[in-house]
């Protein structure tokens, strides 16, 4: 059985161990997306490891002998899943190993927004001791959180809203209200969850149904002093009617990690906005979770070779 991981050099000693306890051969390569270097790495591989490359109908075309695809990370929004299906090959993700450190951050921008952390500190770096942005800060005391989306992080999010005496909504149509109120929370349509919550925490997988839920009309309903943070996908919120929303104070404040397209300039109108807190999708990263992503590819991989039940399948 051949693994090639196309996204990195480094072959993780954790990997490098199982794979090798399983008989398989595996080798790690930077391709970079360059499908011509994936065909010429991996054009005989069994198992694809793989992390930002767009798994589309033409790579998959360029990996005959590709049974299984396997993404280190949560989404498969870039994963042709129908044609992986047409091909019987099998797709799996890794949905569990940042489900706390994603909820963290999350409650960490949150708090960085709400308090205004940001500010405080570069306008003392910059001399200005004192002077924070120019909004205000509430208690989260008695505040109501509405989540977006009900799965493994935004339940961690009810437990951090709890310490804080926060009451939680959730918008997810997919879980029964019974199961979300056994959580201590409270399920609600769309636009009640709008109108009533003072902080709203984007929790949602981007599919064609999902994909800009935030922008103008939505900003329109929220709270004056409301707050909205994303760590899932930055494709859910509208980036040019966030931005308008932000400027015009709309809502009070925003905290992202993710971007339909990050800032790649000191220009760009994202930077100008002292109401946002921003991070560069890094709100997984931990020690631990960088561990726990190893283990669960790889126990993922090994299933797939003992010919066990996949338990991360996504186009089954």
């Amino acid at each position: 059985m051949k693994i090639v991981n196309i996204e990195t050099e480094s072959r993780g000693i954790h990997e490098e161990s199982v794979f090798a306890s399983l008989g398989a051969d595996y080798k790690c390569v930077k391709c970079d997306g360059d499908f011509d270097t994936i065909s010429q790495e991996a054009g005989e591989a069994d198992i694809i490891l793989f992390t930002a490359t767009p798994i589309d109908k033409e790579l998959i075309d360029r990996l005959p002998k590709a049974q299984l695809f396997v993404r280190y990370g949560v989404g498969y929004d870039r994963v042709d899943l129908e044609y992986t299906k047409a091909r019987d090959v099998i797709v799996c993700n890794a949905p569990s190993y940042g489900s706390y450190d994603i909820a963290e951050h999350a409650f960490a921008l949150l708090m960085a927004v709400n308090r205004k952390i940001a500010s405080y500190d570069q306008n003392i770096r910059a001399g200005l001791f004192g002077k924070g942005a120019a909004y205000n800060s509430y208690r989260l005391y008695n505040k109501i959180l509405g989540l977006v989306g009900f799965g493994r992080i935004a339940r961690n999010m009810v437990d951090f809203a709890s310490g804080f005496h926060m009451d939680v909504l959730v918008y997810d149509p997919f879980i029964e209200e019974k199961e979300i109120a056994s959580y201590g929370a409270r399920k609600v349509d769309f636009n009640q969850l709008l109108k009533e919550a003072d902080y709203i925490s984007v929790h949602s997988p981007l599919t064609s149904k999902t994909a800009k839920m935030f922008s103008t009309a939505e900003f329109s309903q929220m709270k004056d002093t409301a707050v909205i943070i994303n760590t899932a996908r930055g494709g859910l919120i509208d980036t040019e009617a966030l931005i308008e929303a932000l400027k015009n104070k709309v809502i009070r404040g925003a905290g992202i990690d993710v971007y339909d397209d990050y800032p790649k300039s000191t220009n760009h109108p994202l930077l100008t906005l002292e109401n946002l807190v921003m991070t560069p999708h890094v709100a997984w990263n931990s020690v631990e979770a960088g561990i726990a992503l190893q283990e669960e590819v790889t126990a993922e991989v090994a299933r797939f070779i003992k010919g066990e039940p996949l338990l991360n399948r996504v186009n089954g």
